[in-house]
């Protein structure tokens, strides 16, 4: 099946980088008009160069997200320039390794401040662009460790955990509105933002990035990691017509981890 998103205007968080980027090209090859937004402004305005040169559409917006004020600025810029918003990706994220015993809280607030609420501030913003045209898709980039927990990563499971919760109770609120809300719940991604994260991970452990990796890939059942385009697949598909049926779900793309 092939889906078409021409003319929808998308906005794509964390989008310089792995699985955003990826979510951004994808949906740019659809036919969307991809707004792509990431705090480092080289990396986004590469990622977008990258979709202009293949003949689809894409513009960078550089800008750190956990500003409300830099939101609010984001959202009233693309409604401006294209009149419509119908997509949002919250994909922007980061991960804290540490016990809990010798964690920061420092750290943990980061996590929290980008993961989630910087994730209800986009939300929130372009929510009511789609009230108002009784349409849009809102798409949360979660974890399979939301549900099972992560040992070392209590503040990411956690905040990805609350992710799963907030997107189960705006579905409920907008669920007559011609609007859904879902998660993506990802295993580890073949990417270079959360290959980053593995390796630091296996220094934790006192092991090689590849003996880490091949310990990862022989946990899962299909004997191996999931890829940044199975995640973009499944949001391009669910921001289209045909899923409107799906809605309040988290959905693990996780090579059967998580049964």
């Amino acid at each position: 099946m092939i889906v078409d998103l021409s003319d929808q205007i998308v906005i794509v968080t964390g989008a310089g980088r792995g699985i955003g980027r990826e979510i951004a090209r994808v949906t740019a090859a659809a036919g969307a008009h991809v707004v792509l937004v990431a705090r480092t402004a080289v990396d986004v305005e590469r990622a977008a160069a990258e979709i202009d040169a293949t003949g689809a559409k894409a513009s960078a917006w550089p800008a750190d997200i956990t500003d409300a004020a830099a939101v609010a600025e984001l959202v009233a810029g693309v409604a401006k320039r294209f009149g419509r918003i119908d997509g949002l990706v919250n994909n922007a994220a980061t991960s804290y390794l540490a016990n809990l015993v010798m964690a920061k809280p420092d750290r943990w607030r980061a996590v929290y401040e980008l993961n989630v609420f910087a994730l209800v501030s986009c939300t929130q913003a372009v929510l009511k662009h789609m009230i108002r045209a009784k349409r849009g898709r809102i798409i949360n980039i979660s974890s399979v460790s939301a549900p099972l927990g992560a040992s070392y990563y209590s503040a990411y499971a956690s905040s990805k955990a609350a992710v799963d919760g907030f997107t189960r109770s705006l579905a409920r609120e907008v669920a007559k509105l011609g609007i859904t809300v879902n998660s993506i719940r990802p295993w580890f991604v073949e990417a270079d933002d959360s290959n980053d994260a593995m390796a630091a991970r296996a220094k934790m452990f006192g092991k090689s990035t590849e003996d880490y990796l091949a310990g990862l890939i022989a946990e899962s059942p299909q004997q191996r990691l999931i890829t940044a385009r199975e995640i973009a697949a499944l949001a391009v598909f669910l921001m289209s017509h045909d899923a409107r049926g799906i809605h309040g779900q988290a959905l693990n793309v996780c090579g059967g981890h998580s049964m």
